[in-house]
């Protein structure tokens, strides 16, 4: 599943797209091994015991987290935790678990307590005291001597963990089961995970274990996926079906659903995850069959996932359905490559469409392409079409951008498109420009509009400039 991971940071992109207050605009919809990555508030020697720990000093590393956890501050429980740690690594599991017990005792609420405890059994396991489950009285801690378990003995700790699936024990703990589960490549686990995610006792249960079926990989379970998305009636557990088949890289039976499901949510949900998984070829040839509008926008969205640049742009150039050929470009500018940018320029020169050429000005700003926008800011003869280049270019806010801005508004004559720079300034927080024009402009009403866009800005400058106009 090498091939997942960039498709994952396109799909990330987008969906931060969505939630941005900029599509306004537009219209759019083994951490026990690795140091403690939240450093940057912590203290100066909780920082140096850290490069002690990375570096694999023990020694200076247990002395500087004592003096930590000695402190008393904010950094003391995950310092007490890491002191267990690097105990451990020194051989020292008796003081290791009484260090974990210390955490427990001072600081009962800290984040660090599951892993003191999942660390505390290994200690045990260090000790050479046998890490037997059905000993513990502790739900959590049982399950975390079932997960150190696993690695030492995998199938002593198997039917310990199914039994444990089948007992009287909080949905919570039962799912952390299920990802302990996950992590085995026993068939035996998968053929668990399977039990589970069919069962009907317990659909929450059920859900989680799809998932982790999906996790787990492996032809068998991929079948048992099928299975369960031909069986289910509820299209949740459908819909939870298809992101397993993803993660487990099934792509035909996600291909299969795209072409034959019933449901239009689902088959839209079948292509998403076909563009997660980089199948271009196929969604080029759904796109070619279908005929649902709806479904081809989704087609069109899996495309831009994929990052296919080069069918986006034959697409935005040939689709007859002028709302899809918008979803195209709209595409285009979110796969942001040199593809796409040539072949948005080459759009641009040749459609006669104004809204579908606003769309392409709004491609150009996805990709932050300051240039083309500040061009067509300066030569574009349509007026509507200009303020939207110049409002794309306020979005984009770069050095380039305002200083295209602030060229073309001090060459400007006409007051609409003046007055779409100074918006812009204000897109941009660009709070030097509009003083500026307060203090230079002649035409009153520029003024003016400057003044109020001015009071807009949060700055300490901007404040003081309005102060001092008032006491003039």
């Amino acid at each position: 599943m090498k091939k997942l991971q960039p498709n994952l940071i396109y799909l990330s992109i987008a969906l931060l797209l969505v939630a941005s207050p900029l599509m306004a605009w537009m219209g759019i919809v083994d951490s026990w091994s690795a140091a403690d990555q939240a450093v940057g508030g912590r203290s100066d020697t909780y920082r140096e015991a850290q490069r002690a720990l990375t570096n694999e000093d023990w020694e200076d590393a247990e002395i500087l987290f004592t003096q930590v956890a000695d402190g008393g501050g904010s950094d003391a429980d995950a310092a007490l935790y890491w002191k267990a740690y690097v105990q451990l690594k020194r051989g020292r599991s008796g003081l290791a678990r009484q260090t974990v017990q210390q955490l427990e005792r001072s600081y009962p609420q800290s984040s660090w307590i599951d892993d003191g405890r999942a660390l505390e059994a290994e200690a045990r396991q260090a000790s050479g005291r046998s890490v037997n489950p059905g000993d513990e009285e502790d739900e959590e801690l049982k399950l975390y001597a079932l997960s150190s378990l696993m690695h030492m003995d995998s199938e002593r700790a198997l039917p310990v963990l199914e039994e444990f699936l089948q007992g009287d024990h909080s949905v919570e703990l039962k799912e952390k089961a299920l990802f302990v589960l996950s992590q085995s490549d026993s068939p035996r686990a998968g053929e668990i995970l399977v039990a589970v995610a069919k069962g009907q006792q317990n659909p929450e249960l059920a859900m989680k274990a799809i998932e982790y079926l999906g996790l787990h990989g492996g032809r068998d379970t991929g079948q048992a996926l099928q299975e369960i998305y031909s069986s289910a009636t509820d299209p949740r557990v459908k819909s939870k079906t298809l992101e397993a088949l993803m993660l487990g890289d099934h792509e035909q039976a996600v291909l299969a659903v795209a072409r034959g499901e019933s449901d239009p949510d689902l088959r839209s949900k079948a292509v998403e995850m076909l563009g997660i998984m980089d199948a271009r070829a196929e969604l080029q040839e759904l796109y070619r069959t279908e005929t649902s509008p709806e479904v081809k926008a989704k087609i069109l969205e899996g495309l831009f996932i994929a990052g296919d640049a080069t069918t986006l742009s034959e697409l935005a150039r040939t689709e007859p359905d002028p709302t899809l050929r918008r979803k195209a470009i709209e595409g285009l500018g979110l796969v942001d490559s040199q593809e796409s940018s040539e072949a948005l320029a080459s759009l641009y020169e040749s459609e006669t469409d104004i809204e579908t050429k606003k769309k392409i000005l709004e491609a150009f700003f996805l990709m932050d392409d300051a240039e083309t926008l500040g061009r067509l800011a300066r030569t574009e003869p349509d007026p509507e079409l200009r303020a939207k280049a110049i409002e794309g270019l306020g979005l984009v806010d770069t050095d380039r951008s305002r200083e295209t801005l602030a060229a073309l508004y001090s060459s400007e004559s006409d007051r609409e498109i003046k007055t779409s720079i100074l918006q812009a300034f204000m897109l941009q927080d660009n709070h030097q420009a509009l003083i500026e024009v307060v203090r230079s402009e002649e035409d009153r009403e520029l003024r003016k509009q400057a003044l109020q866009y001015l009071s807009m800005i949060d700055s300490e400058e901007a404040m003081d400039f309005l102060l001092t106009a008032l006491e003039d």
